[in-house]
């Protein structure tokens, strides 16, 4: 479940990426990331004492703001996991292709955002490994 919603998007990390028709789907799974980098203390951290605005609260919201404009400016729906691969090379004559091969940082092959992985670093949620 989602710990953002499209006005902490809007006003607080100032996104101006997402449309708000496509935030809930995005942010969903950004959130899911989040919490798997975290081992759920991002969610925990968003949702305790709902009154209260600390910093980990925060970065942890940003971390999960940052994660979905990644996914939407990546723009291919596979890391919602609903297509296949992208395709970066294509020929027909004795029919080669080639995939796009991720470069960065990814979590369980799902490429995760380098702002994300800073608030969360920041706020002392991320886990070993990452």
């Amino acid at each position: 479940m989602a710990f953002i919603d499209y006005d902490f998007y809007i006003n607080v990390y100032k996104g101006a990426y997402a449309d708000p028709n496509d935030f809930d789907l995005y942010s969903e799974r950004a959130c899911d990331i989040i919490d798997g980098i975290t081992a759920g203390c991002a969610s925990q951290a968003a949702k305790d004492d709902e009154k209260t605005d600390t910093a980990e609260k925060k970065k942890a919201k940003l971390a999960a703001c940052a994660q979905t404009e990644y996914l939407l400016f990546l723009g291919n729906k596979e890391y919602l996991g609903i297509a296949g691969k992208e395709i970066s090379r294509e020929e027909v004559g004795n029919a080669a292709v080639s995939y796009r091969k991720e470069k960065g940082v990814s979590y369980l092959g799902i490429p995760v955002c380098g702002l994300a992985l800073m608030y969360l670093k920041e706020a002392g949620l991320i886990i070993r490994g990452i």
